[in-house]
């Protein structure tokens, strides 16, 4: 690549990303691209219609839940449809996974909407927002396939609904077969990106590079810092 079109490829990620320095308090990306989203917990600690609040636990706008009597067993809030998952009622044992990044976690589906995804995290997520794009499994990669949803985990005995949406043009009739999750902070990304960038940013960036030019070398760097979480259904 010459220094004339490699001046161009760093002016477009900079015109995509916007500023990226790092600062959590200055957007990067446009609302059409990344909506923020506090999920609702629904009163009374009803499983249906939005965050599930485990006794102990707050609801999804970070504050406290209207009290109700503590279940005889906890695990009895958990509704038919996200039963397949494995939970903590504690909010420290029995959750599906582990990742450097998100550390003790449950992402989950629901079965009856594949819009509908349910995350707990045992560590609260308080510096950043956990951003969640839906996305089809095809051969050996994942495709995006609409805009992320971003929330605050602020407690560990909150399960949290987030409801996504399938907008990117080309591809609002493919199923939701997984999700990419990250947090919304800056990452020193090694070449072609020599730079930090906010996650998602960068997620967008070598998608749309990989699907316009069928260049993989931006996800490839993107992959390798790790800074993610990838589920697939």
């Amino acid at each position: 690549m010459n220094k004339s079109a490699l001046f161009i490829l760093l002016a477009a990620l900079t015109t995509l990303g916007g500023c990226f320095d790092g600062a959590r308090e200055r957007r990067s990306i446009t609302t059409a691209q990344r909506v923020a989203t506090t999920p609702t917990a629904y009163p009374n600690n009803q499983p249906t219609g939005g965050s599930i609040i485990l006794p102990g636990g707050t609801g999804g706008n970070g504050g406290t839940n209207t009290p109700t009597p503590t279940p005889t067993d906890p695990a009895s809030l958990i509704p038919e449809e996200l039963k397949h998952c494995s939970w903590s009622t504690d909010g420290v044992n029995g959750f599906a996974s582990t990742h450097n990044h998100l550390g003790a976690h449950t992402i989950c589906q629901n079965k009856n909407n594949e819009l509908d995804i349910h995350i707990q995290v045992r560590t609260p997520i308080t510096d950043a927002q956990i951003c969640v794009f839906p996305t089809y499994h095809s051969a050996q990669a994942s495709i995006y396939i609409g805009e992320a949803r971003c929330f605050m985990a602020s407690n560990s005995k909150t399960i949290y609904k987030v409801s996504l949406i399938k907008n990117r043009p080309g591809y609002t009739n493919f199923k939701v077969t997984g999700v990419i999750v990250m947090k919304d902070k800056a990452y020193f990304y090694p070449p072609p990106y020599y730079q930090y960038a906010l996650a998602p940013d960068a997620y967008l960036f070598c998608s749309q590079f990989l699907d316009q030019y069928k260049d993989s070398s931006y996800c490839t760097a993107f992959r390798s810092v790790g800074e993610y979480v990838y589920v697939q259904f």
